[in-house]
């Protein structure tokens, strides 16, 4: 997945920004949490596009608050990204907080 602002430029970050899906919505977070990380600042603000597969789609980026949701996502990282390198991160509180949801516009 390409995370694209509305400026079209894409957020190639030194920060991983992984994809899972629960319950048929697809959630990411960065490693960089919430106040460090542009595509989350901008994506929060003013949506954006990401591009699956050679497709581009609009979205809004929301943010997850619902902390029974947010556990089913970390486990949802922890099942797909098993023993990858920076997992630890990736399900850590801080990490863990900027978790949005990829609405389709």
């Amino acid at each position: 997945m390409v995370l694209i602002n509305d400026d079209h430029e894409n957020f190639a970050e030194d920060n991983p920004v992984w994809e899972v899906i629960v319950d048929k919505q697809v959630f990411i977070r960065g490693a960089k949490g919430i106040e460090n990380t542009k595509w989350y600042q901008a994506g929060i603000k003013n949506g954006g596009q990401v591009e699956v597969a050679g497709k581009t789609f609009e979205v809004e980026y929301q943010p997850v608050k619902n902390a029974e949701l947010i556990k089913q996502i970390t486990a949802a990282y922890n099942k797909k990204y098993q023993g990858q390198y920076p997992i630890d991160l990736m399900v850590s509180d801080p990490v863990s907080k900027a978790t949005v949801a990829v609405v389709k516009k």
